[in-house]
């Protein structure tokens, strides 16, 4: 499957529905990433825009999507209410390097799960991720039911 602007960086191994979606429009940042998740047991999908980020997930198994607040477009913060709204069992992390109250706020209306500062600590991250992974597999274990995770 090819989405222009789009790479994987691992496939999803087989009986392994794990993705993690990056989102960011600086390439270096989703590098970054997915050096940070490289031995992590998930796929490492990445999309440069929200509108690929979208069109990821109607095709992909996501669990959790990290994405930059300040992007051309769709902000971080538009992107995982979108997120949200169609996909409310998907983990939502906000990356920023202008932390405040304004992105504060926009996160909190996003009801995103963590918000993160630029730069990141790679392991609080990986922790994040994975704590949010256990929370979607627990939800689907329930069937989807008792709201969001």
């Amino acid at each position: 499957m090819s989405i222009e602007g789009t790479t994987i960086e691992r496939p999803v191994a087989r009986g392994h529905d794990s993705a993690i979606l990056c989102v960011d429009d600086e390439p270096r940042i989703l590098a970054a990433l997915g050096r940070t998740l490289d031995r992590e047991p998930y796929a490492v999908l990445r999309a440069g825009d929200g509108d690929t980020a979208l069109k990821l997930l109607e095709v992909s198994a996501i669990k959790v999507v990290v994405a930059d607040q300040r992007m051309p477009g769709m902000s971080g913060s538009e992107l995982l209410t979108e997120i949200r709204r169609k996909w409310p069992q998907v983990g939502r992390i906000i990356l920023t390097a202008h932390p405040g109250k304004e992105i504060m706020v926009r996160s909190l209306e996003a009801e995103v799960d963590f918000l993160m500062t630029k730069p990141w600590d790679d392991e609080k991250l990986r922790r994040a991720i994975r704590s949010l992974v256990r929370e979607v597999d627990r939800w689907r274990d329930r069937g989807g039911e008792g709201g969001v995770p």
